[in-house]
């Protein structure tokens, strides 16, 4: 790894880490200031989409643009130093603060930038100490570009822009206010202001500003600034003099006389607020250093005890510490959503649907008593048509589309049940099924096959005939959104492909492309679906559901052929053309009936995959393209191979044991890389493929196209651990690890969205693989299940999970911490079994061949702290 742990609390440095193209997030509690920055000080700092404080920074933008870093001059007698530029570097990063350590001209020089938990500011501290045996004179002056408006404008009107600005001054900063909002839509005025402050050791204020860039660079440009280099002293600055010009955060500090082993501490505060009191406020709360090293020990002991809901100890201090920033990830993606981080330049904020249900594994076991509310929200976002919109905002709201197009991912309907069915096996609140919430509604109608051109309604929330919100229950929306699934068929019988599933980059198939691998989830989901409503059957024998459901539950009042997809497709348009304009009336359904219905669907499903997708290559094929050709297989003796394809076979359980093997034996064929020990998405189909999606437009190795990719990756072992093929699972999910910290990876300690064909991760923090790679850690490895708000355990550990002879894990369950325990006699390369288990020193016993403690076990017992020792053999 290029990196080392300097600690047990995840803290690590880098030596000279400008040779990697890095970039680390910063925030605060809430995500109300969101930043990135790099070992050259580059990166960006925001609010969101239409508040950007500092230029946007895409990753090109971390090498090659010196607008968008955070700059710092110190001229000495014979030398310039600008911060921004590497010398002999050291990286310091932990939770949440980036120390960037330097030394040159026998100066000593720490940069440290952190965003206080509890503030919306970024705070800049350079410390500088003379480590000469003369008094050395300094000259400083920072240089930071203030953007000041929405994204889109750094290439549409630009300059146009720039004429809004306003600038105010106080003799600590600069508070930049654009008179308005420039956006074509609709101008508006502008109530941001976007400010920056400055001083010297204890609270002494700059001797003066450069304000603009045009005043900064003179007649040089950004890399020899007249300012700095002609010893231009900045004039007195007249009001409206700099209106309609770029801004910059330029304080010329007074010239320093440096003694021998003297420190100097420069601070600079930058953030966006709209409220000059509230400004003055926080840097009230700002305004020295002690301040400041007080809020930032705040700062680290916030996220830290953010951490401690969920603890690993693996004794090995490589693996705890790369656990904790693997930890943070699915909130870091809570707060960012899939945007605003240099390699996430295609995001205007808000996280994607498939994002925000697979977060709540993790955030059910860190963040238990936040989750049913979100869930409940979160059922929102469905419609009638069992579609959804596809971004929820960071204040729980929906929006149909981030591009505003129509379209539909036909795997979306597959993660809200995953999910629910972890919160009610972790809760046992099988109510939740009956509570009632909305429907979102717009102006996309048949799963975006039409277009309601008369909708006007603000509220997006799906109505009756009779005009009143409609409300059904989490089981309705269930049922929705699976059912329709089972009817959205194509010529093969197979749910069609739609606009995509799971790989975003398989999107120009609409027409006739079909997506076996995702059609396996759907069998599941609509067999796992009758276990819930056997247990809600001791709560009442029947359910309410919107009438028009009624249609899909052919086999309780119309039965038809499920062989006959043509017959299929006339039930969902039947279904579609009736919920255009609801009635909102609801009928009973037996719940015995219901379940009969979906077993049957879920059957059909199943079998119908294994007769005609099982290929005689030894897997699954996975897609029909946009010409019904099946995607996968032997094609002129090229073999064509998609993991997703088998990874929701053997999750789906459609595949057997028998499968399985064989599965895997061309798993290892076809798509294990021998020199980077790492299992690739696909292999290389050799060339465009317009018939299935713009992923092979992509150079192989990279994102969609046969990337080393760790959402897949990681979902293929839990697979495989779910299915007891253990020895399989831990080869899989140990090869992330093992990526993720060579030194070719170049990356931080966290899990990126893939590696490519040098081993490089790319994507750092907002990838959902994080939350998987917990989630399958804490439920299959250490085997910590949940069943009704019961904990069963069933680890399933090879030789190769110990570091030492134990393992421990802690979380929070019902206000008590719980300890477990996994120790073993001995290493060995073996799959380990349960000797016999301990709660509070007292042995438990097995029933029917599992280890159950009840919540009623753990509630009977005073302590706060429980220790549970699982002893294997």
């Amino acid at each position: 790894m290029i990196y080392k742990f300097i600690d047990n609390k995840g803290t690590f440095i880098v030596k000279n880490p400008h040779k990697y193209n890095l970039y680390f997030p910063l925030t605060n509690a809430k995500g109300s200031l969101l930043s990135s920055i790099s070992p050259n000080l580059a990166g960006d700092i925001k609010q969101d989409n239409e508040r950007f404080l500092t230029p946007p920074a895409s990753i090109v933008d971390l090498k090659t643009n010196l607008l968008t870093r955070r700059d710092f001059f110190i001229k000495t007698d014979n030398q310039l130093i600008r911060l921004s530029f590497p010398y002999d570097d050291l990286v310091e990063i932990g939770f949440l603060y980036h120390k960037l350590i330097k030394k040159v001209a026998q100066l000593h020089i720490e940069i440290l930038n952190f965003i206080p938990y509890n503030l919306d500011v970024e705070v800049m501290q350079i410390k500088i100490i003379n480590q000469s045996n003369r008094t050395k004179k300094i000259i400083p002056t920072s240089f930071i570009p203030l953007y000041g408006r929405s994204e889109r404008n750094l290439h549409d009107h630009r300059h146009v822009s720039s004429l809004l600005n306003r600038i105010n001054f106080s003799d600590y900063g600069i508070f930049l206010k654009p008179t308005m909002i420039f956006d074509e839509r609709g101008h508006k005025l502008c109530k941001d202001i976007y400010f920056a402050f400055g001083y010297e050791d204890a609270f002494k204020k700059p001797l003066k500003q450069f304000p603009t860039l045009d005043y900064f660079f003179g007649e040089g440009d950004i890399l020899h600034p007249d300012a700095i280099e002609k010893d231009i002293l900045p004039t007195k600055i007249k009001k409206n003099a700099f209106s309609g010009k770029e801004v910059c955060a330029s304080f010329r500090f007074n010239t320093k006389f440096l003694k021998p082993k003297q420190l100097v501490t420069y601070t600079i505060i930058l953030g966006i607020d709209t409220n000059k009191d509230n400004i003055n406020k926080t840097l009230y709360k700002l305004n020295s250093i002690q301040k400041i090293s007080e809020i930032l020990k705040e700062t680290k002991n916030y996220w830290l005890n953010y951490l401690s809901n969920l603890e690993f100890d693996f004794k090995d201090k490589n693996f705890n510490n790369w656990l904790l920033w693997v930890k943070l990830q699915p909130l870091l993606r809570k707060l960012f959503g899939c945007s605003f981080l240099p390699h996430f330049d295609y995001g205007k904020g808000g996280r994607g649907w498939r994002d925000l249900w697979q977060d709540i594994l993790t955030l059910l076991l860190t963040e238990p008593q936040k989750t049913k509310k979100l869930i409940i929200n979160n059922f929102g976002g469905v419609r009638i048509d069992g579609s959804n919109a596809t971004i929820i905002t960071k204040d729980g709201k929906f929006i149909a589309d981030r591009n505003k197009i129509s379209r539909v991912w036909m795997d979306h309907g597959v993660w809200p049940y995953l999910s629910l069915r972890f919160y009610i096996d972790k809760t046992a609140d099988i109510d939740i099924l009956l509570k009632e919430t909305t429907y979102f509604r717009d102006w996309q109608l048949k799963r975006a096959k039409e277009i309601d051109i008369n909708f006007s309604q603000k509220d997006n929330l799906l109505r009756t005939q009779n005009n009143k919100i409609y409300l059904g229950s989490i089981l309705e929306h269930i049922l929705v959104q699976n059912l329709v699934q089972f009817f959205n068929v194509g010529q093969h019988n197979i749910i069609k492909l739609e606009n995509a599933d799971w790989n975003d980059g398989l999107d120009m198939a609409s027409c006739l492309g079909e997506s076996v691998t995702f059609s396996n989830m759907y069998a599941y989901n609509l067999k796992d679906i009758c276990s819930l409503l056997e247990k809600l059957k001791q709560k009442t024998k029947t359910v309410l559901l919107l009438e028009e459901i009624s249609v899909l539950l052919d086999s309780i009042f119309n039965p038809i052929n499920y062989d006959d997809w043509k017959a299929k497709q006339n039930i969902l348009d039947k279904y579609l053309e009736i919920t255009k304009n609801i009635k909102g009336k609801k009928i009973k359904i037996k719940i015995d009936k219901l379940i009969k219905d979906l077993n049957q669907k879920a059957e059909h499903l199943k079998k119908w995959i294994n007769k005609y997708e099982w290929l005689k290559e030894g897997f699954y094929n996975g897609y029909y393209d946009n010409y019904a050709r099946r995607v996968e297989g032997k094609f002129k003796n090229k073999v064509r191979l998609a993991l997703p394809s088998q990874v929701f076979s053997i999750m789906g359980e459609i595949a057997t044991e028998r499968q399985i093997k064989t599965i895997f034996q061309s798993i290892k064929k076809y798509l294990y890389d021998k020199k980077l020990k790492g299992f690739h998405l696909n292999t290389d189909f050799g060339s465009v493929y317009l018939a299935l999606g713009r992923a092979f437009g992509f150079s192989y190795g990279d994102k969609e196209n046969g990337a080393f990719f760790n959402h897949m990756v990681v979902m293929l072992a839990n697979a495989l651990y779910r299915r007891n093929f253990i020895k399989e699972g831990f080869e899989v999910i140990n090869s992330i690890y093992k990526m993720a910290t060579t030194k070719q990876a170049k990356i931080y300690p966290n899990i990126p969205e893939y590696f490519n064909l040098r081993g490089e991760g790319l994507y750092c923090y907002l990838t959902g693989s994080a939350s998987w790679y917990i989630y399958t850690l804490v439920t299959e490895i250490l085997g910590i299940k949940f069943v009704y708000g019961d904990i069963l355990i069933q680890p399933k550990l090879v030789g190769n999970n110990f570091f030492k002879r134990n393992i421990e894990f802690a979380f929070s369950f019902h206000n008590k911490k719980i300890i477990f325990s996994f120790i073993i006699p001995s290493k060995k390369n073996k799959i380990y079994s349960i000797k016999n288990i301990l709660l509070q020193d007292n042995p438990i016993s097995a029933i029917d061949g599992n280890y159950i403690i009840t919540k009623k076990q753990i509630l009977k017992i005073k302590k706060d702290i429980i220790s549970i020792k699982t002893y294997l053999s």
